[in-house]
C-alpha cells in the first residue's frame, strides 16, 4: 500500500513528465490535491494531538 507521500510523489513525476490528455491531466490534479488537502487535515490533528500532549499536567 502507497503512504500519501507516495501517492503525491508519483501523481506531480506523472504530472511533469507524462503525457496526458486534458481529461487525465485534470484528474491527476484533482487527485492530487484531494491527497493534499487528506495530508493537511492529518498534519493538522498530529499538531493539536502533540499540543494537547505537551500542555497537560505531568
Amino acid at each position: 500500500m502507497l503512504t500519501i507521500h507516495d501517492q503525491v510523489r508519483e501523481l506531480r513525476a506523472e504530472l511533469a513528465s507524462c503525457a496526458l490528455t486534458r481529461r487525465e491531466r485534470a484528474q491527476a490534479r484533482a487527485e492530487l490535491d484531494r491527497l493534499l488537502a487528506r495530508q493537511a487535515r492529518m498534519d493538522r490533528a498530529t499538531d493539536a494531538l502533540v499540543f494537547v500532549k505537551e500542555a497537560s499536567p505531568a
